[in-house]
């Protein structure tokens, strides 16, 4: 990895920053509130807002690969260690099942994170944060979980689910939690679900879709946002959120903001850090 400093713009003083570590520290969680869990998310985002592009020959969206970069992966994986848990939608596990996910799921065991593993050890943290995956149905790829076997695996559902797959996936020995009222996993029921199973850091690693779902029912404290220095088009792409507009929009604060002029030929890439704010009107 190449020139290994960014250059913090805020909060000032303007200074020089090594590129590993940049993540590890920052405060996570509330110290008034020690019980209840940090829900926290990353993008990276081209300049037109494009966060997925159609991928040629395969029909479906992934991350462009003119903005993706191991610098900003870095990043991703020291998010990833930092998290007890880490939610997945369905479709990752069967991307998993056909040979199209973009990545294996962090920690990776590439030697250049070896750093990252040792710092989960010198904090009594399991090796692999565990994993969550988010279904309507679980009409899902199980054979998939035999190749996932160093960390607990949930399915998260609604309470609408087929009751017949869900006591087969019960006797199967799967690890079940009920997050909804209706078909569809909630945000809030999920989180607290979550806490009762004992995790405080949870980092989700889906796209828009569960992203609108941590908005709407406001339980997403932190947004990472890449942004990369390249304009894309195109008419097959989604952004950060699509679809109607929240009911309440959702309002961010900047935490940190840092300048990587290091990327690919020279074009650079803002790495910023945003804490979501509670300005939902009063509705006594």
């Amino acid at each position: 990895m190449s020139a290994p400093t960014v250059l913090q713009l805020y909060p000032p003083p303007h200074r020089e920053c090594a590129v590993e570590g940049l993540y590890l520290e920052h405060p996570m969680g509330h110290p008034e509130q020690r019980d209840e869990p940090f829900v926290y998310t990353n993008f990276i985002s081209s300049l037109d807002g494009r966060i997925a592009v159609e991928n040629p020959g395969e029909g479906r969206l992934a991350a462009p690969k003119a903005i993706t970069n191991a610098r900003d992966w870095r990043l991703f994986q020291e998010l990833a260690a930092r998290a007890d848990a880490l939610i997945v939608s369905a479709s990752f596990l069967r991307n998993l099942a056909a040979g199209t996910a973009q990545d294996k799921l962090p920690l990776s065991h590439d030697p250049i994170f070896a750093d990252l593993h040792a710092w989960r050890r010198a904090r009594s943290m399991p090796p692999q944060p565990a994993l969550v995956v988010l279904t309507r149905s679980l009409d899902v790829p199980l054979e998939q979980l035999a190749g996932i076997t160093n960390r607990p695996v949930y399915f998260a559902v609604g309470k609408r689910v087929d009751q017949d797959d869900l006591r087969a996936a019960r006797e199967a020995g799967l690890r079940i939690l009920t997050a909804g009222s209706g078909d569809v996993v909630e945000g809030k029921p999920l989180i607290d679900a979550l806490a009762k199973e004992g995790f405080r850091r949870i980092y989700s690693m889906a796209g828009p879709r569960v992203l609108r779902m941590l908005l709407k029912d406001r339980v997403l404290h932190r947004l990472y946002l890449t942004c990369f220095h390249r304009i894309l088009g195109g008419q097959s792409f989604e952004t950060l959120l699509e679809g109607d507009p929240l009911a309440v929009p959702a309002s961010f604060i900047p935490r940190s903001l840092y300048y990587d002029p290091h990327g690919d030929k020279g074009v650079g890439q803002f790495f910023a850090m945003y804490d979501q704010v509670d300005d939902a009107p009063d509705r006594r």
